[in-house]
């Protein structure tokens, strides 16, 4: 018998909001630790974002995040979705047209705000992509 454990990251709220889901953003610690780690190898100002607090780092992400807001490039429903009791959390992947840190956030869109659960510098786009957008 195996038991399946799902966690959940820490968010913080970042004090903005999504332009294309009008909810507030939130950064997860997975991000933040992306970001720390993606300047301190390669620029030589690292320490302006390594020594960033939560507060200030969560800000700029969540700016590059909602630069990303019409590069949504595909969307699926995650684990904990519950489809019987119409509960439905949405991962939604996003590109970033513009040069930023990284070109991909990957987000979880919940009732009451927008997770970014994790950056990437590169994705394999999926040949059949969905995307919509999700009713709140």
């Amino acid at each position: 018998m195996s038991e399946v454990m799902h966690k959940k990251a820490g968010m913080e709220d970042a004090g903005l909001t999504d332009p294309r889901t009008s909810l507030p953003i939130r950064v997860s610690t997975t991000a933040r630790i992306k970001y720390r780690k993606y300047f301190d190898e390669r620029y030589s100002y690292r320490d302006v974002l390594y020594d960033l607090g939560n507060r200030q780092l969560n800000e700029i992400i969540a700016q590059d995040f909602a630069a990303s807001a019409e590069g949504a490039i595909h969307m699926f429903l995650s684990k904990s979705s519950d489809i019987a009791s119409k509960k439905r959390e949405w991962i939604e992947i996003r590109k970033v047209n513009t040069r930023r840190a990284f070109n991909y956030f990957f987000s979880i869109i919940r009732p009451d705000g927008i997770d970014i659960i994790s950056t990437s510098t590169k994705y394999n786009v999926p040949k059949k992509p969905r995307l919509f957008v999700p009713k709140s």
